[in-house]
């Protein structure tokens, strides 16, 4: 299983940081009269568990272990609407078709490979019934590739247990030849004294994505798009939006993607 970001290497301190809820509303209403929901590349589950507290019948797709271990201790024994499954996207083999299919907070542009994102987005048409949604949520590439200016960035400092705390800085530039910001991720982990006592590097690289270009990956799947939000609320898109969300629809008698 190829690891192009291992999150595995820093899923111990992923939840310290990787936070926040202002997507998940909508994901509530999105998953609303759903039986079978579907999220791809969950992580450590900082989308699906307080929706699984909620009732709704979630199945969860990571590539690595390590988040999905952390998802498990998480979750305890709240797991009745939830199954956790360690899968590449690109490989997915499930046992069920869904209602709903969901990848949050960018994570398509996880997947380098032009081949394997079409791949991914062909496995996805495949375990979905007709009449199914695909929610697949991506920054704006005007917003993306401004951010990466190569300078290196606080993302913040966080308090850890046993008095420690951690500090992240990270960059990221756009190599416009290959379509793809590459970056590192710098972790800091100082103990009650303010001694650094570790720290992690942890390269990234993230495939930029038009709207062109997976408009025509969900065509060539047989996709029609339903919506495209340029954020969670309100939901309001042009070229300058920071997101780009879009509603994909498995139409019962196929169906082609409009712009």
């Amino acid at each position: 299983m190829e690891k192009n970001i291992d999150f595995g290497y820093v899923a111990d301190l992923y939840d310290y940081y990787a936070t926040g809820s202002y997507d998940l509303n909508f994901y509530r209403n999105l998953c609303r009269n759903r039986e079978n929901i579907l999220e791809l590349m969950c992580g450590t589950g900082r989308v699906s568990i307080p929706l699984i507290r909620e009732g709704f019948p979630i199945t969860c797709v990571d590539y690595s272990e390590e988040m999905l271990e952390v998802f498990r201790s998480k979750l305890g024994d709240e797991s009745e609407n939830s199954r956790l499954v360690c899968q590449d996207v690109c490989e997915l083999e499930m046992d069920h078709l869904y209602d709903l299919i969901v990848i949050p907070s960018n994570s398509l542009s996880e997947i380098l490979d032009k081949a394997k994102q079409r791949k991914a987005i062909q496995n996805i048409y495949r375990h979905l019934k007709p009449g199914g949604i695909f929610f697949c949520a991506l920054y704006n590439p005007f917003y993306r590739v401004k951010q990466a200016d190569g300078t290196i960035k606080y993302l913040g400092k966080y308090n850890l247990d046993g008095g420690r705390s951690m500090v992240i800085t990270y960059y990221n530039i756009y190599l416009s030849d290959l379509q793809i910001i590459s970056g590192t991720q710098f972790y800091e982990i100082y103990d009650s004294n303010n001694r650094m006592i570790e720290k992690r590097c942890l390269d990234v690289r993230f495939s930029v994505i038009t709207k062109e270009e997976i408009c025509q990956m969900a065509r060539s799947a047989g996709f029609s798009v339903k919506a495209v939000y340029g954020d969670y609320e309100p939901y309001h898109y042009d070229e300058k939006s920071t997101y780009m969300n879009f509603v994909f629809v498995k139409e019962k008698r196929g169906g082609r993607c409009r712009r």
